[in-house]
């Protein structure tokens, strides 16, 4: 028994946390909502060849955003609304006198295909961050050795050492 108690704390350290849970979960739902903004400005740039597409996945967006997408919510609600889309049936639509068909599954193709850049897009972005603070970290390198007593004439002058800080 104690060997049994010792090994799931020592696997615990691998299990989820509610935090890292949540904050998963999030980065799925706005990269979806991000992916379906895109999706839309994509299929209304591409005119009438798309039209119906746009309304469709416009009026589908617009009726569970505030199940979805807006407030405090359940985990998986990106999820869930991608199955929606994919469990809705295809349908025709009349639109200017001529047929069109709707069809879901290859709509959610294009959002899934939409968050994959969405998440590529963010990835490149986050890898950039320490470049993008080197600045800062020269700031507080300085202000910190003020307070020491060391002089440090500009941050400018200052050489910033990857993991100092």
């Amino acid at each position: 028994l104690m060997d049994k108690i010792a090994m799931d704390n020592a696997l615990d350290k691998f299990n989820s946390s509610p935090f890292r849970k949540g904050s998963f979960d999030l980065l799925q739902l706005l990269s979806l909502q991000e992916a379906i903004h895109r999706t839309l400005r994509e299929y209304m740039s591409l005119g009438e060849s798309k039209e119906v597409s746009f309304q469709f996945l416009r009026d589908f967006y617009i009726n569970r955003l505030s199940s979805h997408f807006d407030g405090y919510q359940q985990y998986g609600r990106a999820d869930d609304f991608l199955e929606e889309l994919l469990l809705t049936m295809p349908s025709v639509k009349t639109l200017d006198g001529h047929m069109e068909f709707t069809d879901p599954v290859s709509i959610a193709k294009d959002i899934i295909d939409e968050r994959r850049e969405v998440l590529l897009n963010w990835k490149d972005e986050m890898i950039r961050v320490p470049d993008d603070h080197i600045g800062l970290r020269k700031l507080m390198w300085t202000k910190q050795m003020g307070r020491l007593g060391g002089e440090v004439s500009s941050p400018q002058s200052v050489t910033v050492v990857e993991g100092a800080f």
